[in-house]
């Protein structure tokens, strides 16, 4: 019986499928390092995509995501299941910006497809790492065997920030206990475990679309906000990294706000919000220029929801200005890609209710982080020093064994549709605050 853990990307095609049934999507498909199209599971017809598992640096590049984005389009308009059999270590990372650029699309095509009630399940391979795991947290339900690792850190970028003490990459032991299968699944009903053949796979997804799975239906986004709140619940906050990153936050806010504004803070989060009714636009974000965790991303998210009920005509603006996402155990315990899918999807149902959303990068942004902002925008703005970047430097020494760090040349990040704008000179005084000015 052939391991779903160890086959390869035609053979767990085939073998999940209906014999004979797969028909390859036409397009951009033909020239992506993966498989999409339609078939048959059970009868049932369904839509199915599967990354390449021996593309070692990711293998989320340009032409996946003009592959995905065509199968996304495809299946709002003929709904029907869509598998996800995601194996990737996320984006690849030595196409740079382009690559960016690409995933800001891919994902919030897999947004709009998921707002769409479209059931997304995601039967998964060995490794689901970076934007990989935030793409497979988009669904409602994300099927595991004994051999899955999921976070959207890799053990090795956890071990080179925060050394073996934070996690030893070459403990297979301690990294399945943090973000193995059968970890993941004591998280909560919608991470499931099967065994590691492809037949047991099969079985499992025609089990749960007969049941219809999570992702097959309206979504209660409150009440998947308070789960993964309570997940939260047990953990201790740094109230003296707190305030001082609030403090810097608010000075750094009020150069991007226009008069009338004033700024505040709700935990992590910065805000300058107008009287309720108002139609007049919201600003909120995070703005200390470190690193992302679960908190900041439930928080945001936290904040969103009360805006629609005391504002539901304001347009959202959202500021950013943040290293990248949070490489830490204590952040992979929780499931770190979740709560940046959980913020990105909350962007996403507001825009969906009317809310106009927007972006603007003030500073740094990266990876995870900027995708779960970026995605759900309609326009991305950028102040022309912003220093925006395909994965936190270390990240990329990590997987390319080099730095790569260089300016970003400002046409480059238009071109490549990291952002749609700059902004103008006016708020040109942020940089100094930011600098510590």
């Amino acid at each position: 019986m052939e391991r779903f853990s160890t086959a390869s990307v035609s053979a767990r095609v085939n073998g999940l499928l209906d014999l004979a049934s797969f028909e390859p999507l036409v397009g951009p498909a033909s020239r992506a390092a993966l498989i999409a199209g339609g078939g048959r599971l059970e009868g049932e017809p369904v839509w199915i995509a599967a990354t390449d598992p021996t593309r070692a640096r990711g293998a989320l590049g340009v032409a996946e995501a003009d592959a995905l984005c065509a199968l996304f389009q495809t299946a709002r308009r003929a709904p029907r299941p869509l598998l996800l059999l995601i194996d990737s270590a996320g984006a690849k990372v030595d196409e740079g910006l382009a690559a960016l650029g690409a995933f800001r699309r891919l994902f919030r095509e897999a947004l709009l497809t998921r707002l769409a009630r479209v059931p997304m399940v995601a039967p998964l391979g060995r490794s689901c790492f970076g934007g990989a795991s935030m793409l497979a947290c988009l669904c409602g339900l994300r099927l595991y065997s004994s051999q899955t690792l999921l976070g959207v850190s890799g053990p090795g970028v956890i071990e080179a920030l925060g050394g073996k003490g934070e996690l030893n990459a070459a403990d297979s032991d301690e990294v399945r206990a943090l973000m193995g299968g059968e970890a993941r699944t004591r998280l909560g009903p919608s991470e499931q475990l099967t065994a590691d053949d492809v037949i047991g796979f099969r079985d499992a997804l025609v089990r749960l679309l007969r049941q219809g799975p999570a992702g097959s239906g309206t979504v209660d986004w409150m009440a998947q906000h308070s789960g993964l709140g309570r997940r939260l619940a047990r953990r201790a906050t740094d109230d003296t990294s707190l305030k001082r990153d609030q403090a810097l936050s608010g000075r750094r806010l009020q150069q991007l706000l226009p008069p009338g504004y004033v700024p505040a803070s709700r935990g992590p989060v910065c805000l300058a919000l107008p009287p309720a009714d108002s139609e007049r636009p919201a600003f909120l974000g995070l703005l200390s220029g470190g690193v992302v965790g679960a908190e900041a991303c439930w928080q945001l998210a936290d904040v969103l929801f009360e805006l629609h009920r005391s504002n539901p005509k304001s347009p959202i603006l959202l500021v950013l200005d943040a290293a990248g996402h949070a490489a830490t155990r204590r952040e992979e315990a929780s499931m770190l890609s979740a709560y940046l899918a959980h913020l990105s999807l909350t962007l996403g149902w507001l825009a969906q209710c009317g809310h106009e959303v927007s972006l603007w990068i003030a500073g740094a942004a990266a990876g995870a982080v900027y995708v779960a902002f970026a995605a759900p925008a309609e326009r991305v703005s950028a102040l022309h020093s912003a220093r925006i970047r395909i994965l936190p430097e270390a990240a990329v020494r990590r997987i390319l064994g080099a730095s790569t760090e260089q300016p970003a040349d400002p046409d480059a990040l238009l071109h490549t549709g990291v952002i749609d704008a700059f902004l103008d000179r006016r708020f040109e005084g942020y940089a100094a605050v930011a600098d510590g000015g």
